[in-house]
């Protein structure tokens, strides 16, 4: 099964990526991509263009945007939402999670990583 690809926000610590990098995923940042002044949509517009999918600890707003996007008929790569718990952890849930679900499995989903 292909690996799904991660881009994270800036809300989300770049040694997440450095931890997936070495799991063998591809994984990047805002930080790397210097986007970190771009809008909540214009992240998850740059995260489906890379065809990635946006991993981000704003439970406010993504979920938000998720259902706008589906009621407008837009399209994005998925949507990870997740807690701010351990490093570990995190990356754990990841793992189980891009273990089952492909990146076409992902594309317009938005996934909570506690269900993880």
């Amino acid at each position: 099964m292909e690996k799904i690809k991660i881009y994270t926000d800036e809300d989300v610590a770049i040694s997440v990526c450095k931890v997936l990098k070495l799991r063998g995923f591809e994984a990047y940042s805002t930080i790397e991509k210097n986007r970190c002044e771009s809008t909540d949509e214009e992240q998850l517009e740059y995260a489906t263009s890379m065809e990635a999918i946006l991993l981000t600890h704003n439970v406010q707003d993504f979920p938000r945007i998720h259902y706008e996007y589906m009621k407008m008929g837009k399209h994005h790569g998925g949507i990870i939402v997740a807690k701010q718990i351990s490093i570990g952890e995190l990356v754990k849930r990841l793992l189980r999670l891009a273990s089952i679900l492909s990146p076409d499995d992902m594309k317009d989903r938005l996934e909570y990583l506690s269900n993880w």
